[in-house]
């Protein structure tokens, strides 16, 4: 048993070195060659220093983090030519590999992955190596929309209604569409006249350049089991559809790539990468944030923030930052180390994900799905660089996806599972993908999938869309380099449960429509480890299987919670400032009192456009006040 383990890790290892070592370089180099309006070498973001500019000592904003609403916020304010803005972001520049749908999995783990790990649990991830889950987050420009998975989803009318219903005055569904319309810039055929999308905005939507034939088979079943097939960011989420992306050409656009390339130019915005900041500097006495101090190639520097600091690190660093800034629990801080200067008992708390029934794979008996052989095909590569088509031009895991309620959804307008399906499965490929992006051990893949390897197979993940448990997030010590302490708490609540195990059923009935029969389609036989007892598919063995391998889609939220002054537990008004500091926001998912239906990239942009009028309303209202008395 030990030698088989140790073979099967061996042949691992050397393949994920082929694949993301020699490929990757492959595509670098050809991408390069054959295709410089991927690379855009002449309009990618340059560094202040490497413009020649110098760090000034005080800016009118202060940005931190160029992620998915950072790069917006950068962009809209610096629209007011009279504003300096400084944005900093703690990695690099965008890979170009990382262009390429297909290869989503090749950023973690590297420079450009926070590689950020829970903390073990018994309840959950107790496949995972040290029964630690991975958290992947983006350390580049464009931060996890340079990294993720591409997929345009906005999330449910009901989602932003409840946010106005708890008291947050403005973050209606109708008060948000405006935004997610202005960022827009749709590119499919038929969509493009819908009130529900937008043209001309920075951000390009279109369909992926590549969809796998398996694709019409499931979305037949999907059709026989009745479920409708519509635009999900429409009139209703509920149904399927053909996934689209944010995507330029059939490449990877990410927020940086939208928001930031096309205006790199301004004279009153500077970008400056590598930049880690380490703290927000508050004044004591008039609890105002009169800057950051941050670390560049190991020089610290502080720089004034002369109307506001806005955070926009993410839901994981966003709270990291205000606690070592010295908001947030008192007892905490003072326990790490941290000065405190406002108490905030709910800074990373209300932590939320949506996570998914992961690793229950479908095997068919007809070749249409994506293998590790199947991608031995030059030709692949030929159509990606000659034609931008081709099996490269997707991502293996979500080709076409879909919303459902289950049986205690508070609406079947407001669906509360996600539906993710592709051609591929943890089997097709030796652990090269989604074994490494999961982080599951080299044990748990030769029990479940050694003896189906390499064979065609396809994916369903029913995902859990509004967890009702709530983990949080604390500091390890006072060292800004240390990785925050992550407690996600999945799975403690029942219906967190009752809902995954019916998504996963779900998920079963759909193997067993006409179509999916017709081409073999069948459940893996081999049971998870710590599951051998209970009988196959049973809800038993479901939420056994859930708690082994529980697949996170990397939308973490809720951990600088927005809420109004009569709620205790918010750390950010309506128009997202901190509670009880003077000129200091957040803006990104850690403000989402609850998070949404959906994938977060999106949403995160539309709050950045949002925040950005926000800011510009305070600040014209302060000068007209300023004018008037005067």
């Amino acid at each position: 048993m030990l030698g088989a383990t140790l073979l099967l890790t061996a042949q691992r290892t050397l393949l994920v070195y082929l694949f993301y070592v020699v490929l990757y370089k492959a595509l670098d180099v050809a991408l390069r060659v054959h295709r410089p309006d991927v690379d855009d070498a002449g309009g990618r973001v340059r560094d202040l220093e490497d413009l020649g500019r110098h760090l000034r000592r005080s800016y009118d904003f202060v940005v931190v983090g160029a992620g998915s609403t950072g790069c917006v916020v950068a962009n809209r304010l610096s629209e007011e030519r009279s504003w300096s803005v400084l944005l900093l972001e703690a990695g690099g520049d965008e890979t170009l590999v990382g262009q390429v749908p297909f290869m989503v999995t090749t950023y973690q783990r590297t420079s450009t992955d926070w590689r950020y790990r829970t903390e073990a649990d018994p309840g959950f991830c107790r496949a995972m190596l040290d029964g630690r889950c991975l958290w992947p987050r983006g350390k580049v420009l464009g931060g996890t929309s340079a990294i993720n998975g591409m997929l345009y989803v906005r999330g449910n009318r009901r989602d932003y209604d409840n946010w106005q219903r708890l008291g947050n005055e403005g973050w209606a569904y109708d008060d948000v569409l405006p935004y997610f319309k202005k960022s827009e810039d749709m590119k499919v055929d038929g969509l493009r006249d819908s009130p529900y999308h937008g043209t001309g905005g920075y951000l390009s939507v279109e369909l992926f350049r590549y969809y796998s034939p398996l694709m019409e088979f499931l979305v037949r079943g999907i059709e026989e089991l009745g479920f409708p097939v519509r635009d999900i960011n429409g009139e209703s989420q509920t149904g399927f559809m053909y996934s689209y992306g944010t995507l330029r050409n059939g490449f990877r656009c990410s927020s940086a790539r939208a928001f930031l390339r096309p205006v790199k130019d301004r004279r009153n915005l500077d970008v400056s990468m590598n930049s880690h900041v380490e703290r927000v500097v508050i004044d004591p006495r008039t609890r105002t944030a009169r800057g950051v101090e941050f670390l560049k190639h190991g020089r610290r520097h502080m720089v004034t923030a002369l109307k506001e600091v806005v955070i926009c690190a993410g839901a994981i660093n966003s709270p990291q930052l205000l606690m070592l800034s010295g908001i947030g629990p008192v007892h905490h801080l003072k326990e790490v180390g941290v000065s405190p200067v406002i108490s905030n008992l709910n800074v990373g708390g209300n932590l939320q994900d949506h996570i998914c029934a992961g690793g229950i794979a479908y095997t068919i008996e007809v070749p249409l799905g994506i293998t590790l052989l199947s991608l031995l095909n030059v030709s692949l590569f030929t159509d990606m660089l000659l034609n931008s088509n081709g099996m490269l031009m997707n991502i293996p895991i979500a080709h076409v996806i879909g919303f459902q309620s289950s049986s205690i959804a508070d609406s079947q307008d407001h669906p509360d599972i996600g539906y993710y399906l592709g051609p591929s499965a943890d089997n097709v490929d030796r652990g090269v993908a989604l074994q490494y992006i999961a982080g599951y051990t080299d044990e748990f893949y030769k029990k479940v999938y050694e003896h189906i390897l390499f064979k065609d197979a396809f994916l369903s993940w029913g995902c859990l869309l509004r967890p009702k448990s709530r983990g949080y997030i604390r500091l390890k010590d006072d060292n800004p380099k240390s990785h925050p302490l992550i407690y996600p708490e999945y799975l403690r609540h029942p219906d967190d449960v009752k809902i995954l195990v019916e998504a996963a059923k779900l998920s079963h009935r759909l193997s067993q429509t006409t179509p999916l029969r017709k081409i073999g389609a069948r459940v893996n036989p081999n049971k998870f480890p710590g599951c051998e007892h209970l009988e196959m598919l049973s809800d038993e063995y479901l939420e056994c299987a859930l708690r082994t391998y529980p697949f996170t889609l990397w939308h973490f939220s809720g951990t600088c919670k927005m809420g109004p002054g009569t709620d205790p537990d918010a750390v950010v008004d309506p128009r997202l400032r901190v509670y009880g500091v003077r000129g200091l926001r957040v803006a990104d998912a850690s403000i989402m009192p609850d998070v949404v239906s959906g994938n977060l990239n999106v949403p995160c942009i539309m709050i950045g456009e949002k925040v950005s009028d926000m800011i510009k309303e305070d600040w014209f209202e302060f000068f007209h006040k300023r004018r008037f008395y005067e």
